[in-house]
C-alpha cells in the first residue's frame, strides 16, 4: 500500500499546486471504496511517514471542523 500513498502524495500535490492552494505538507484520506462484490469499506490513507497520532490529530480536527459547519447549519435552519 506504500506505493498507493506515495502516488496519493503526488496526485494532491500537484491538484493543491495548480489550484494555486499552497505545498502540500501532509495529508489523511478517508475514502469509501466498492469492492467487486459492491461491497463498501472505509479506508484510510495518510501521506508516507506521517505519524499514527498526527493523522488522528488531523481526523479530529477534520470532524470537529464539520460538526461546527453542520452545527451551524442546524442552527440557522439549513436542510442538508
Amino acid at each position: 500500500m506504500n506505493w498507493l500513498c506515495k502516488d496519493l502524495e503526488a496526485s494532491l500535490a500537484m491538484v493543491f499546486g495548480e489550484a494555486e492552494l499552497g505545498m502540500l505538507a501532509r495529508a489523511v484520506v478517508i475514502a469509501e471504496i466498492l469492492d467487486d462484490d459492491g461491497e463498501r469499506n472505509l479506508t484510510v490513507f495518510t501521506t508516507p511517514g506521517l505519524a499514527e497520532w498526527d493523522a488522528l490529530g488531523m481526523c479530529r480536527y477534520g470532524a470537529a471542523a464539520i460538526e461546527a459547519s453542520a452545527g451551524a447549519d442546524f442552527a440557522n435552519g439549513a436542510d442538508e
